[in-house]
């Protein structure tokens, strides 16, 4: 193995993925983890090119001072493109945190390049430590990929080992130092450094194009105007409920506005789809987050109540009503006065498919109309 071959070959592959990130930035500015991630490449660049310049520049600010910043922003660059993938809160006094913390660093290798020996340590810490940040924010990410996730997780944790051993070489050979602040027995850590680097480069992108699979797959199961399952979504989400939970019983409930129609001819079918996502919006804050709720057509919605018993139903069916009545007078300071209807069975997945609680539920609607409207009917299921 030709040790300067593998290393112009890692860095002229940084430098296409660099620009090849910073292309998808300029097709899509919104993305702006592909621009962080196109510095991240061209900083391991051109850090990685002063520190070869080392042996023929007699300028230690430029090839160690400079040189080592650069490759300490390598990293730092793709944490923060991670950002924006994370569930972490990335609030104003964590921002200014982090700036601190980088600052700290700079200031640290500016103190010490002139002792290569020191700034190899630190800088090794440094990179380290931001590789292990970046494997924490891939665990909080909102990618659910397992296999890519724990790849580039692994990736992140194995390029941070290498740091940490070369700092380690470093403490221990600290009398046999070479120019560059290292032993001769750390070459095989640089190798492994500038690899995983280099592999680093060419997984990332593929954070942006789950992202959007996962965008397209949630637009795909969600009603555009109320945000819950639409139609098709929420009775997968049944089936597999029936799947994985076939004892526990549950509560299938149907949901209408009452008079929707004269909310339309009224007031125009502008604010009727407002009316429509404001009961929507009422609905989820009132069931739990554990209950599966959809709009399955028009005004009409349908819910799910997980391991609930028939009076329990009833009383929460009962507060749906109430919250509507009271909360829902006025829309856009217009005088709707929305009501709703309910019917609901309890249903234990073994011995009926949801088929026939959605059936048995929508009688028990159909007999909510009928009572008058606003109310709330507890239907059986048909075993003929």
């Amino acid at each position: 193995m030709h040790l300067p071959t593998v290393v112009m070959v890692a860095l002229v592959i940084n430098l296409i993925v660099g620009a090849y990130l910073y292309l998808l930035y300029l097709r899509k500015p919104k993305d702006r983890c592909f621009k962080l991630w196109s510095y991240s490449c061209f900083c391991f660049v051109s850090g990685a090119g002063l520190v070869v310049l080392r042996a023929y520049l007699d300028s230690d600010f430029l090839t160690y001072f400079i040189a080592d910043c650069l490759l300490l922003l390598a990293p730092v660059y793709v944490l923060a493109g991670l950002v924006q993938f994370s569930r972490f809160r990335y609030t104003r006094r964590r921002r200014q945190l982090a700036v601190g913390a980088l600052v700290l660093a700079i200031i640290t290798f500016l103190l010490s390049y002139s002792q290569p020996g020191v700034l190899s340590v630190a800088v090794a810490l440094a990179i380290a430590l931001t590789f292990c940040l970046c494997a924490y924010l891939l665990h909080k990410s909102i990618i659910t990929e397992p296999m890519f996730t724990r790849t580039l997780q692994t990736v992140f944790l194995l390029h941070a080992a290498v740091m940490l051993i070369q700092a380690i070489l470093v403490i221990d050979n600290w009398s046999h130092l070479n120019i560059h602040g290292l032993p001769e027995t750390s070459v095989y850590s640089l190798l492994s450094h500038i690899l995983l680097t280099t592999l680093t480069a060419l997984l990332l992108p593929w954070l942006s194009f789950l992202k959007l699979e996962r965008k397209l797959t949630l637009k795909s199961q969600r009603d555009g105007l109320t945000r819950l399952a639409n139609r098709e979504h929420f009775f997968n989400q049944l089936d597999r409920y029936w799947q994985l939970h076939p004892s526990v019983p549950v509560v299938f409930m149907m949901i209408d506005i009452d008079f929707f129609k004269t909310v339309n001819d009224t007031f125009g079918h502008a604010l009727g789809d407002q009316a429509i996502a404001s009961v929507a919006r009422l609905l989820s804050k009132q069931l739990r987050s554990n209950d599966i709720i959809g709009r399955i057509g028009g005004e009409e919605y349908a819910a799910l109540l997980i391991d609930i018993d028939k009076q329990t139903a009833l009383k929460i069916g009962q507060r749906l009503c109430q919250q509507v009545a009271a909360k829902l007078k006025f829309i856009e300071e217009k005088k709707v006065e929305l009501t709703i209807s309910i019917g609901l069975v309890q249903i234990i997945p073994a011995q009926h498919g949801h088929k026939i609680a959605f059936k048995a539920a929508d009688e028990a609607l159909y007999a909510s109309k009928q009572a008058g409207r606003n109310t709330v009917t507890l239907g059986k299921i048909n075993t003929v």
